[in-house]
């Protein structure tokens, strides 16, 4: 009987909860994370309304909080150190208390936001580098160059699609200095249109 209450408890712990508010379904697995979801839900509406003033629009969301940077892995193929990822119109992330614990909640949230309701048709250079502006994560790159500035956007895709580690926010930075640059001289109206440039 006492195995049994233990194993209930278990099960409990590990079980998943989903919560859904605002076009967003949030699953999560670890108890710690539901403190965070009323963070989540005044980010999800804000970025909402930022994309409609650009003239995109958010559509209906999954976001699964994982258990642990493990559990991120064998969810979705990916790295454990990546903050969160989007496949296939879901949000996969760390652990929300974790991303909260360490300042990443809001721009994680901002730029799965932003990857969802983006041009399906933008370069992937693009799209990663107005997700960084969108979400505010341009705002703490440093300011010294990149040392990527002679590569074609061509090569920028590739890079995005190979690197890793310390390379891979290189490249990153690098993808948002391109799209900060093209959204001062073209505004994001004009930049969400382009896709072949």
């Amino acid at each position: 009987m006492r195995l049994m209450a233990l194993f209930a408890a278990f099960s409990l712990s590990v079980s998943a909860q989903s919560v859904t508010r605002a076009g967003l379904t949030v699953t999560y697995r670890d108890p710690a994370d539901r403190g965070q979801l009323a963070r989540v839900f005044t980010v999800w509406q804000k970025a909402a309304q930022d994309l409609k003033a650009k003239g995109l629009t958010l559509p209906p969301a999954t976001l699964t909080a994982s258990r642990n940077a493990s559990d991120f892995a064998s969810l979705t193929g990916y790295p454990a150190h990546i903050a969160a990822i989007t496949l296939k119109g879901n949000i996969y992330t760390q652990r929300l208390a974790a991303l909260h614990a360490r300042n990443l909640l809001p721009y994680t949230l901002r730029h799965e936001a932003f990857n969802l309701a983006q041009p399906p048709d933008l370069p992937r250079w693009l799209a990663e580098g107005l997700a960084r502006v969108f979400s505010g994560e341009a705002q703490k790159d440093p300011p010294e160059r990149t040392g990527l500035e002679t590569l074609s956007e061509r090569e920028l895709d590739t890079l995005l699609a190979r690197a890793s580690g310390l390379g891979l926010n290189r490249v990153y930075r690098e993808a948002t200095r391109r799209a900060a640059q093209r959204l001062k001289q073209q505004g994001w109206q004009e930049t969400l249109t382009l896709t072949s440039r």
